[in-house]
């Protein structure tokens, strides 16, 4: 298991300093939310993850998956492809993105590829998920479902999925308040990937990177899972 910081800023001088601050509180690994910057500049971007290469998750997330990136679709995709080109630890490309541009499935050998599914509205029946799992899944790398959790079960459903996907293969877990006991048993059940937050959450139900850390120590699992 890694413990993930989800960082967002608008200017990369904050977004720098975030990361230096998550690293330094213990975070393996930073995702750096890149529809969050108010612009792009590959040199600004190449000094944040200067000597942290390793340790970073580039996303640029779609309006249409609850993303913040104001460009049209062609311009996100041209980006992708020189997000590619930096060689980060991962990438964080959506389902949906994939399945149009095919070619940005071909990332460097020291580069995962996560391949991502989310749904704001609800989670849905167990065979949408199969069905989305077997997606995800059909590209080499990583897969990540995320879900909202409207009610309690929600969350059964997503842990089902998780245990019967390949461990360490499947991210999973439910957003929203009602979703929080999925992001803190998913590792347990495979998920290679646990997203916190530093300061601010990126995303509805988010655990801060010190509570994450503080509950899995006291769970004795920081080192096992």
């Amino acid at each position: 298991m890694k413990v993930c910081a989800s960082l967002s800023a608008k200017t990369y001088a904050l977004l720098k300093k975030k990361a230096e601050t998550a690293i330094k509180l213990g975070a393996d690994l930073v995702e750096l939310r890149l529809d969050y910057l108010d612009t792009f500049s590959a040199g600004k971007l190449r000094d944040v993850m200067r000597g942290i290469e390793s340790r970073c998750i580039l996303t640029l997330r779609s309006s249409k998956e609850g993303g913040h990136f104001r460009g049209g679709e062609a311009k996100r995709i041209q980006l992708l492809y020189q997000l590619i080109d930096f060689k980060p630890a991962y990438i964080d490309i959506e389902l949906e993105t994939i399945k149009r541009e095919k070619k940005l499935t071909e990332v460097h050998a020291d580069t995962v590829l996560i391949v991502s599914k989310h749904s704001f509205t609800n989670t849905p029946n167990q065979p949408t998920l199969n069905r989305w799992v077997k997606e995800v899944l059909s590209f080499e790398g990583v897969g990540k479902i995320v879900t909202t959790a409207r009610r309690f079960k929600d969350n059964l459903r997503v842990m089902e999925m998780l245990r019967q996907a390949p461990k360490g293969r499947l991210i999973a877990f439910c957003m929203g308040d009602l979703g929080l006991v999925s992001r803190v048993l998913a590792p347990m059940l495979g998920s290679p990937i646990v997203y916190t937050s530093l300061n601010e959450a990126t995303a509805p139900g988010q655990i801060g990177l010190s509570e994450a850390q503080k509950l899995y120590s006291v769970l004795g699992l920081e080192n096992r899972l």
